[in-house]
């Protein structure tokens, strides 16, 4: 297991990078997209990236108990009905949101939501793409850190809709994939 480092963690958030120190450690979205395992997003009209961060924002401004819901974009709205169904009947207890980690010097990534008791990734997209199951492995990782001795949470993934609804989709505890992703990713970078 790789030792978390002293070095602070920093996020461009113009170039979608991340830096211990001075020094670049990939992001796992990035290196999802090296190994050819992620979709390719050039193309794709922003807005819809740009509609995914709002509805992540207000959801961490609703856990962080600040958020005004009317001044909510429309476009929102139901993406964030979405996720308020899913907390009535999910409750989450103690939440952290947002929370930027990294494994070693390994690969750094950020968490949309962390629990008590898992680890939760917001996706605000009409198709489930199962690549999330791989990004929730190293958000394991990235979570647990250096305390082997601690097992890791389970995660999942909550789709919210245009419609207002939610699906779940559950991967559970185990990591049975990110290390061959994150040899390929080493083979070819090297």
């Amino acid at each position: 297991m790789k030792k978390q480092s002293h070095f602070e963690l920093t996020f461009d958030e113009e170039k979608h990078q991340y830096f211990l120190g001075k020094k670049r450690i990939p992001g796992v979205s990035e290196i999802l997209q090296k190994v050819g395992l992620s979709k390719d997003l050039t193309g794709i009209d922003p807005f819809y990236a740009e509609r995914g961060k709002a509805v992540h924002l207000a959801i961490q401004y609703f856990l962080e108990h600040r958020l005004d819901e009317t001044s909510l974009d429309p476009v929102i709205v139901p993406y964030f009905e979405g996720f308020k169904k899913y907390y009535v009947e999910h409750p989450m207890g103690l939440t952290q949101c947002e929370v930027r980690g990294h494994f070693g010097e390994e690969f750094c990534g950020t968490i949309d939501c962390i629990t008590e008791h898992e680890i939760i990734d917001w996706k605000c997209s009409k198709s489930h793409d199962r690549v999330a199951e791989l990004q929730g492995e190293a958000y394991k990782l990235i979570e647990r850190g250096d305390r082997t001795n601690r097992s890791f949470k389970p995660f999942k993934v909550v789709q919210f809709s245009g419609d207002g609804g939610y699906k779940i989709f559950d991967y559970g505890d185990k990591i049975t994939v990110w290390p061959s992703v994150l040899e390929i990713y080493r083979w070819k970078v090297r």
